[in-house]
């Protein structure tokens, strides 16, 4: 028997996309003072990156996307949601870390992408098919990353899917 106490939270987690589902429609400020739009993403892979520049396993996950990115080219998009609300310190950040073009960096200091995309820990990477449908989803940061996005990568890249 259910707990009447847990049902909004099995109703919040169904509600949440899994591999295989659409990636949340939405529309979202950026650091650099515009804004995206998810349906701009489609007709390219794409990585959703949640992020926290005072996260450690957070900077370690950017920093192998972004080797991943160099060594596959710039085949892909990459969108980091800065799920903090400070824009200064997030541009001290990114400034002095270099974002390869065709990188966004989303302001989400309210969740309310995070929780969209139902991102429950730091990192949390989406990967996004051309038709932005979520193919993989990795939740956290850990050994055996770089060489499990690079395959889930390239075979997006070489399929389209």
């Amino acid at each position: 028997m259910i707990s009447l106490l847990l049902l909004p939270l099995l109703a919040a987690s169904a509600a949440h996309p899994h591999v295989g589902d659409p990636a949340p429609a939405f529309a979202a400020p950026t650091l650099a003072g515009g804004s995206v739009h998810g349906d701009k993403l489609r007709g390219q892979v794409t990585v959703v990156e949640f992020f926290a520049s005072w996260c450690e396993p957070c900077k370690e996950s950017l920093s192998e996307i972004l080797a991943i990115r160099k060594s596959l080219g710039p085949h892909f998009a990459l969108l980091v949601v800065a799920v903090e609300g400070e824009a200064p310190s997030l541009k001290d950040f990114f400034a002095s870390h270099s974002l390869p073009a065709g990188t966004t960096v989303v302001l989400d200091g309210d969740g309310v992408l995070a929780r969209a995309f139902g991102e429950d820990r730091l990192p949390t990477t989406f990967f996004l098919d051309a038709r932005m449908v979520i193919r993989h989803i990795n939740r956290g940061y850990g050994s055996g990353f770089r060489e499990r996005a690079t395959r889930w990568l390239s075979t997006m890249l070489a399929t389209g899917r």
